[in-house]
């Protein structure tokens, strides 16, 4: 944009160097002239805040043109010489700016009037026409360098909506990747909360002491469900610009509480084995917590109380292994009511385990089992 400022400037500079020349070209071209160069510089210095008012400038600026060229065949004042030559820049430059940045119904009437005014500039600088067709072929011959002005304004066009779209399928994209990771974040975090109620109407008469111990284990996970969701918030106004302070996402280091809150709450046969290779990355890492985070909610879901767990995350030739399995120890412990809704953690996670070059797979082991494995190139 600095380069074509300059540029500009330079033909402005040009502009009064000609009217300067003698024989002095007169007001019916040199008005026109240096209207169309001043504007085509002040829209170029003052963009984007000159934008909505482009197409009206640019079709007086196409108006004035055509009114002062039909004026001047009237009465020549004078050869407009190199002036007409400006003239013409300023035009297609306007043109150019408008067919990019102005909503197509302002562009066109704005840019066609633009285009007739340029269209009869070559009668100021050929000798007088003959016939009205002569006339005509100077015109459309001069209009070429409008079609080039519209061609490259309708090219920009393009890349800017290119651009605009990419941007908005980039944050749509994002939004997604939130959407899941609050599933994966605050659905474990839910679950929890639902069984812990339902243990606590039981223990409500029996065992007030306990009831009231889980009544307080429900508040640490509604309040991680909402740290986690104010994470989310914070993560969209980044998307949107504002400054906001960023928080780091789990990862390993946050294994053995979370699998600490999960054997809590009905599986105390929880055992987590954490020998990973040194370092992991921290993109891998938040994905091992999410996998982690989302096996354990089916589990949570899906298996009866008291079954075993086993996690465990380590080395297998360079590349890190995820592999969370559960196993009924107590086939006729029946399952807490209401936990066997169908989820979509489990395929958005193979779409990251599979971002990152890893493998993921999901799917029952023996009989009374289920097999969570991620590898992690």
């Amino acid at each position: 944009m600095k380069k074509v400022l300059a540029g500009l400037v330079l033909i402005a500079c040009a502009v009064v160097v000609a009217v300067l020349r003698e024989p002095f070209p007169g007001p019916l071209v040199t008005v026109p002239a240096l209207a169309a160069v001043v504007a085509a510089i002040g829209v170029t210095a003052w963009l984007p805040g000159s934008r909505p008012a482009l197409p009206l400038l640019t079709g007086a600026v196409g108006v004035l043109s055509a009114v002062c060229v039909v004026l001047w065949l009237a009465d020549r004042g004078g050869n407009g010489g190199p002036l007409t030559y400006f003239h013409t820049l300023g035009i297609l430059t306007l043109i150019t700016m408008t067919v990019r940045w102005s909503p197509a119904r302002q562009a066109v009437p704005a840019a066609g009037a633009a285009a007739l005014g340029e269209a009869l500039l070559p009668l100021q600088v050929v000798q007088p026409v003959s016939t009205v067709v002569e006339g005509v072929a100077f015109g459309v011959f001069w209009s070429l360098g409008t079609a080039g002005a519209v061609g490259l304004g309708v090219y920009l066009r393009s890349l800017d909506t290119t651009r605009i779209r990419a941007v908005r399928e980039a944050r749509r994209a994002q939004r997604v990747e939130l959407a899941r990771d609050l599933h994966d974040f605050v659905a474990h975090d839910v679950s929890a909360m639902v069984i812990q109620a339902q243990a606590a109407q039981i223990l409500l008469d029996r065992a007030p002491e306990q009831a009231a111990a889980t009544l307080r284990a429900i508040e640490a996970d509604g309040t991680r469900a909402l740290a986690a969701m104010d994470r989310t918030v914070r993560m969209l106004r980044e998307m949107e610009g504002d400054d906001v302070p960023a928080e780091p996402l789990p990862g390993l280091d946050d294994l053995p509480a979370l699998v600490h809150r999960f054997a809590e709450v009905g599986f105390p046969d929880t055992e987590l084995e954490l020998a990973p290779p040194e370092p992991v990355p921290r993109e891998v890492a938040t994905t091992i917590y999410r996998v982690v985070v989302e096996a354990l909610t089916n589990v949570r879901k899906h298996a009866p109380a008291g079954s075993s767990v086993s996690i465990r995350v380590t080395d297998r030739g360079g590349a890190i292994q995820l592999t969370v399995a559960d196993r009924a120890r107590a086939p006729e412990q029946p399952r807490l009511p209401g936990r066997s809704r169908p989820g979509v953690g489990l395929a958005g996670l193979a779409e990251r385990v599979q971002a990152l070059g890893g493998t993921f797979s999901a799917g029952r082991q023996g009989d009374d089992g289920w097999l969570v494995k991620a590898v992690f190139p």
